[in-house]
């Protein structure tokens, strides 16, 4: 059985629970949570049934073989190191962080210096093998249309209002003026291999959706994806789904 902890304990970090809990990762199991408070760790404590801690190294002395985050970029900044130093491999939500050079090269060189791996989420957008394996054969262009609904209107929330109605820039534009916002961005130009070529495009309508393109010498490729009511679970999901295909004897 996979040891398996979790950085973070909100909305995701809670489906990634309880998905674990439930057995939908055969051969993983929860075993440890972080989380920033003492208020909340006393809480999930007996919800989960794990242990639940404020501290990293306590988390980190369970020696998971998986540490999953779901707490946002400054979480993922602190304990990629420390994660990869103690011996497990990480799955990330928070991808955007990667698209800063600095950051990118020092958790590359801590995976190599401790053999470990990271592991980037898809989070709620598919297509991503299909740009990584285009930008192998060649350069590609790639670009993400996200629609959301208008700051201030009836179905709209916080992260969505976080974002202007009306934003278009490049990949490496969108990481500094939304650095929370747009993971699924960055994900599309690690993928594509260049911030700077990835195309951001945002605009309100009456839904949440999101189309990725990219094409290059294979052709033109282009995945869309319209969020219900429970989609921004499927960022959660993801994260479960990445565990077990590192898991499975038979992946895809």
């Amino acid at each position: 059985m996979k040891k398996v902890c979790l950085a973070g304990c909100g909305r995701l970090g809670h489906v990634i629970a309880d998905g674990l809990m439930a057995g939908k990762v055969p051969g993983a199991e929860l075993t440890a949570v972080l989380v920033q408070t003492a208020e909340k760790a006393e809480k999930l404590q007996a919800e989960l049934g794990c242990l639940v801690t404020t501290d990293l190294q306590e988390l980190l002395s369970a020696k998971p073989a998986y540490v999953i985050e779901s707490a946002g970029n400054g979480v993922v900044r602190q304990i990629t190191v420390p994660v990869l130093e103690a011996g497990a491999d990480l799955i990330v939500l928070s991808t955007s962080i990667f698209g800063e050079s600095a950051f990118y090269d020092q958790a590359r060189a801590a995976a190599t210096r401790y053999g470990r791996q990271i592991h980037l989420a898809h989070g709620v957008i598919g297509g991503l093998d299909v740009v990584e394996t285009a930008a192998m054969m060649g350069e590609v262009t790639a670009g993400l249309t996200k629609r959301k609904f208008s700051k201030g209107s009836a179905r709209s929330d916080a992260a969505l209002d976080a974002l202007a109605d009306e934003f278009h820039a490049t990949a490496a534009e969108a990481m500094e003026q939304y650095p929370d916002q747009l993971n699924v961005a960055i994900s599309l130009a690690l993928a594509a291999g260049n911030l700077e070529r990835t195309e951001v495009h945002v605009s309100p309508a009456e839904m949440v959706d999101f189309t990725i393109r990219c094409d290059g010498i294979f052709g033109e490729a282009a995945f869309y994806t319209r969020l219900g009511d429970s989609g921004p679970d499927l960022a959660a999901w993801s994260a479960l789904a990445m565990l077990r295909r590192l898991t499975s004897p038979i992946v895809f």
